[in-house]
């Protein structure tokens, strides 16, 4: 393709920030676009199968596309779905995952359900993650970057996270260990009672710093003296290369649909806590578990799933690489006055292993891996004898791969329900059901 400007139709949304559309019979993918849209490009990459370009003049925009609120939204990269209607990002993402099923799974005849809606589109993250530059400077950081862009709020942040932006360049400023990264975090109970109008009766941030170096001996008094100073920051951690300091108790309760779940020290944590009780309660619509199940719920974390699947079982075996998730599960199902749970801390392969190796045998199986998918396990686990495979996934590319794995095992794909945990983003959760044939 010539150095030139091209007009180019956008058809759809990629599993990423563009939309793609087709000249000369290549795909070519333009960021900051929506399906009907007709723009003129420039292409920026070309490979053998598909091409890259950018926007030079939008000729006709196309219905789907709306003002983006946010005034960061150019720079900052975080929430590159934000021109779209919130009706055409949840069909799209919809679409998404069936393309997914189809291309990689290999899957012609998809059971897929409706996607489910966030309950929130804006303001649903309990906690981000921010940059931070040269202890002075707080924000995100766009995708192949290191600059930084300074916020003063963030419109899928909870009220209660952005309002406490002032208070963490206060403690960053004041602190001589280098800051690289910094997370906010609030407990979703405070927020839900600011909202009703009730005061706010505990300290509800947590702030968690990463360090570059070692801890400046001097810090320990001064985060002391913050902390106290700060009645509604509840707890302060800073950690580097092989040490980590706390200050205060960090940890973070979350309202679940069986009471609540309490994680500390930076343990994974949905971000949208009223999605993830959407989450829950359709997982255990698909699941069905009845009090004769034994199951086993890999990469169980903190027990985010767990306390609610125990609920109703003969018996949960979770099994956890993170040490510390593993004692909040512990601690969640015996708050929630479960006897029959037991959490293993061990890689998911060793973990799996050993279950074999004890001949150990389920009636369910769930599991809730990281975006990389769980390839390594996937061709052990018809071993452990489950009629029902539970699997949550964030990420429709290797769910689809490591459900045609369990297709050539002989499990039947029987339900598959995406759920829109992440608006304004081309994330999507995904519960896939498989069954023993």
């Amino acid at each position: 393709m010539p150095d030139m400007t091209r007009s180019l139709t956008i058809d759809r949304l990629s599993y990423g920030p563009a939309g793609v559309g087709r000249l000369e019979g290549k795909a070519v993918f333009v960021p900051e676009t929506a399906p009907g849209d007709v723009v003129e490009i420039r292409i920026e990459e070309e490979k053998k199968g598909y091409a890259r370009g950018r926007v030079t003049a939008l000729l006709s925009a196309s219905p789907v596309r709306r003002a983006c609120p946010c005034p960061y939204v150019q720079r900052c990269g975080g929430c590159p779905w934000q021109h779209l209607t919130y009706e055409e990002q949840l069909r799209s993402k919809e679409t998404l995952v069936q393309e997914q099923l189809r291309r990689i799974g290999g899957f012609s005849d998809i059971p897929l359900l409706p996607i489910l809606p966030s309950p929130q589109e804006w303001r649903y993250r309990h906690r981000i993650r921010l940059h931070v530059e040269q202890n002075k400077r707080l924000g995100f950081s766009p995708p192949r970057s290191h600059a930084v862009v300074e916020i003063q709020d963030c419109l899928i942040a909870w009220e209660g996270v952005a309002e406490h932006l002032q208070l963490a360049r206060e403690w960053v400023a004041a602190v001589r260990t280098p800051i690289v990264e910094l997370e906010l975090a609030v407990s979703d109970k405070a927020v839900d009672n600011r909202k009703v109008g009730e005061a706010q009766a505990t300290p509800n941030l947590v702030m968690i710093a990463e360090a570059l170096g070692p801890l400046h001996p001097a810090d320990v008094q001064t985060s002391e003296r913050f902390l106290a100073a700060h009645p509604q920051c509840a707890g302060l951690r800073m950690s580097g290369h092989e040490w980590r300091r706390t200050w205060g108790d960090t940890s973070l309760t979350l309202s679940s649909e069986d009471g609540v779940l309490t994680t500390r020290d930076g343990t994974f944590t949905q971000v949208n806590p009223t999605a993830n009780r959407v989450l829950t309660t359709t997982l255990l619509q698909l699941c069905a578990v009845h009090g004769e199940q034994r199951i086993v719920e890999l990469y169980c974390g903190a027990g985010n799933l767990s306390v609610a699947l125990a609920r109703g079982a003969r018996e949960l075996i979770g099994i956890e690489q993170n040490g510390v998730a593993v004692v909040a599960a512990q601690a969640n199902a015996a708050h929630a006055g479960l006897m029959n749970t037991r959490f293993v801390q061990d890689s998911v392969l060793a973990g799996v292993q050993q279950l074999l190796q004890d001949k150990v045998r389920c009636d369910v199986l769930v599991l809730d891996p990281p975006r990389t998918g769980a390839a390594e396990v996937m061709d052990l686990l018809p071993q452990l004898g489950a009629a029902t495979i539970t699997y949550v996934s964030c990420d429709p590319a290797t769910l689809a791969r490591d459900l045609r794995r369990l297709h050539s095992h002989g499990y039947r794909l029987q339900a598959v329900q995406p759920l829109d945990m992440f608006p304004q983003t081309y994330h999507v959760e995904t519960i896939a059901v498989s069954v023993l044939t």
